[in-house]
């Protein structure tokens, strides 16, 4: 039978462990026990309202990042760092958000003039149009899955890739091509002996396509939002890592000022 032993934190720093890339946090590389072993694609599930963001975001203030975001701009990451007083290293990032919501605008705006044309027209020259078809407005645009893979290539040995998040991806691309994808990246990291790290928000995206990110991944963490009564408890979940039994475990956690802070883990027996 399982039983859960608690332990609390020391705040001592985790010593440095050849062959593992620390998280940046030492109390989450104490649940780790020292860190992601190099070469891990590790998928981050986090239910809405866990904070997942501001962890991903504490993860990025360590060495040799590139960041691919989706969902905020490089200046709204970084004054998120500033704002908790991080320490705000060279990252390399991928702005796949303003390329996105650029190309949107553009598309927006070529609607917005077809439709302006069209009100100084005729009717009989309207009608006449309308018999044609509604012409196409934008005739493709940029494969935003391509650009993930040649920035991925790009990664130097020891790298640590943050992918956040996947979710854009899956709003775009059909899931098995976000696997394929995926999945050679985590062939490319395990030979780079980097850290792939991949953002993702649970309960979404179907199960089964969770199952399958979690096979594919090394290491699964998940954070989720619990209410007892008229509050809130929120708590990670080593769900699994590959190869080390003895890392699975669960720990509280809160927000506060200096960012994600672990409380204590409960480890399983």
């Amino acid at each position: 039978m399982e039983t859960m032993a608690e332990e609390p934190f020391i705040n001592i720093g985790v010593p440095k462990k050849e062959g593992i890339i620390s998280s940046g946090i030492d109390k989450l590389d104490r649940l780790l026990e020292g860190g992601i072993p190099q070469g891990f694609t590790t998928v981050i599930l986090g239910t809405p309202g866990s904070s997942i963001e501001i962890l991903v975001k504490q993860i990025a203030t360590i060495d040799n990042v590139t960041y691919i975001t989706t969902e905020e701009t490089k200046d709204e990451i970084t004054d998120t760092m500033k704002r908790f007083n991080w320490r705000v290293p060279e990252i390399s990032f991928v702005d796949i958000s303003t390329r996105y919501y650029s190309s949107v605008l553009e598309g927006e705006q070529k609607r917005i003039n077809v439709y302006q044309q069209r009100s100084k027209l005729k009717l009989k020259e309207l009608i006449e149009i309308g018999s044609q078809g509604m012409p196409t407005t934008v005739t493709g645009g940029e494969d935003f899955l391509a650009v993930l893979s040649n920035n991925l290539k790009k990664v130097p040995m020891g790298g640590v890739i943050i992918i956040n998040s996947l979710d854009f991806f899956l709003s775009q691309y059909r899931q098995e091509d976000v696997l394929k994808t995926i999945y050679a990246s985590k062939v490319s990291n395990l030979k780079k002996k980097g850290a792939l790290i991949i953002v993702m928000t649970k309960g979404i995206h179907g199960e089964l396509f969770e199952k399958k990110m979690e096979g594919l991944a090394d290491c699964v963490l998940e954070l989720d939002v619990i209410q007892k009564g008229s509050s809130f408890e929120r708590f990670l979940s080593v769900k699994k890592m590959r190869n080390y039994a003895k890392k699975i475990g669960i720990a509280r956690y809160i927000i506060d000022d200096s960012g994600f802070v672990l409380e204590m883990i409960e480890r399983i027996m």
